[in-house]
């Protein structure tokens, strides 16, 4: 056998070398010495440890949606899906982290030296790639949630990393901590918040007999979001939620008792959904709904992925089923789906106009080819958020069955009636 040499080193040692430095990255909960050893490594040797302060540099990898989605054969899959995922996370981290299946649906990721918008952008890349290699199997892409985690390190006693159950426990106190924390701030700011109803237009009938309910937030009002809008826990935006289908309860009870009869809308995060324990939570608030809201009362799910299964959204609508009229999803202009997502109970399909304004005419293409490209059956086509008249009008022409906005009709404080336009 013939072994090459580069500047004195055998190409199999580097080779054997570079694969060992990666083992030295992944933490074994059944070698409580070596995972010892290594966590107390990481700890001297980054910065950020041994700065008491790990502020999101920590990353769980989530596969709970996956395991609801495959029900019984998750555990038939589940070898695969970590040995996949753990190929992945040694692709994109560096030499200077260590990671850990914490669970069959969890690994968690230590950043060492990479900033908190450094360990986000990571982690998400990770959590593309892996729902990317799901998706041929049906997972659709939210199989893996992305959670960042902030906690403290002692700089004197790094105790909370020394076992893997203290780790474990630490992560998952931490992250209890965070999602409290966020409900807490918009529990603090909910005098601020102020409920509006928006008219929709029924376009071919020229009628209201629906309206949107919408959750006014202060654009000063801070919880706690990052620059793209969202919490990271997923917290803010389910307290939001719950809040926003509390108040349209009792809209509804308001409405009946003033003989008015017009359907309303309510929105809530796809994540609120997704994630086991907000579901849980939203659920309970579904409970004390008035009984008239399962023949008056539709939850638009917002931020749908495109190309999320059939099966997906049938296990998750059909915990809510028995309290709403039906569904509306919504998408991106590039959905072109619908056809592919009959039997879930979605009554329609929507997309959001708010950022389209005075709309372009590749705007306009979009509009026309969502509406074209979406025409299946009794599915409806919903277009919301029309900032301007121009929108409107562009989504009226386009043949979109319902239209809501500014540029449709302004917000009132109660909803109910019906009337011509």
């Amino acid at each position: 056998m013939t072994v090459s040499y580069d500047k004195g080193i055998p190409r199999e040692t580097r080779k054997t070398g570079f694969l060992q430095s990666f083992d030295r990255q992944k933490l074994d909960p059944s070698d409580t010495a070596d995972f010892a050893s290594k966590v107390l490594s990481f700890v001297r040797e980054n910065r950020v440890a041994a700065d008491a302060l790990i502020a999101g540099n920590v990353q769980m990898l989530g596969f709970e949606a996956l395991k609801e989605r495959f029900g019984e054969n998750w555990e038939g899959i589940k070898d695969k899906v970590h040995l996949l995922t753990e190929g992945v996370i040694k692709k994109h981290i560096s030499a200077s982290d260590v990671f850990l299946l914490m669970n069959d649906e969890k690994f968690v990721v230590l950043f060492g030296k990479a900033t908190r918008a450094e360990a986000d952008a990571t982690a998400t890349k990770i959590a593309r790639e892996v729902n990317s290699k799901l998706s041929g199997a049906g997972a659709g892409m939210d199989a893996v949630s992305v959670r960042p985690v902030v906690f403290e390190v002692p700089r004197d006693d790094p105790a909370p990393l020394k076992t893997p159950v203290e780790l474990e426990k630490t992560v998952e106190e931490a992250q209890r901590d965070a999602e409290k924390a966020d409900e807490a701030r918009v529990e603090a700011a909910k005098e601020r918040m102020v409920m509006r109803f928006w008219p929709v237009a029924n376009v071919r009938k020229r009628l209201v007999s629906c309206y949107h309910a919408d959750l006014h937030v202060p654009p000063d009002l801070d919880l706690g979001q990052r620059e793209d809008g969202t919490s990271g826990t997923g917290a803010v935006e389910a307290a939001l939620d719950r809040m926003v289908l509390e108040h349209a309860g009792r809209a509804l009870t308001e409405a009946a008792g003033r003989k008015l009869r017009a359907l309303l809308i309510v929105p809530v995060h796809f994540e609120t959904l997704a994630a086991k324990n907000f579901r849980s939570a939203y659920i309970d608030v579904c409970k004390l709904l008035p009984r008239i809201a399962e023949q008056r009362m539709m939850l638009m799910v917002r931020s749908l992925p495109d190309d999320v299964p059939q099966g997906r959204l049938h296990t998750i609508f059909t915990y809510l089923a028995p309290y709403f009229a039906g569904f509306i999803g919504d998408f991106s202009l590039s959905f072109r789906r619908a056809d592919k997502l009959g039997g879930v109970g979605l009554v329609a399909v929507a997309v959001d106009g708010t950022e389209i304004g005075t709309p372009s005419l590749e705007a306009i293409k979009g509009i026309k080819e969502f509406s074209a490209g979406n025409k299946v059956g009794k599915m409806r086509r919903y277009f919301y958020g029309a900032q301007t008249f121009d929108a409107a009008t562009a989504a009226r022409r386009a043949h979109f069955d319902y239209v809501q906005g500014q540029g449709v009709a302004p917000s009132m404080p109660i909803h109910g009636k019906v009337f011509n336009i």
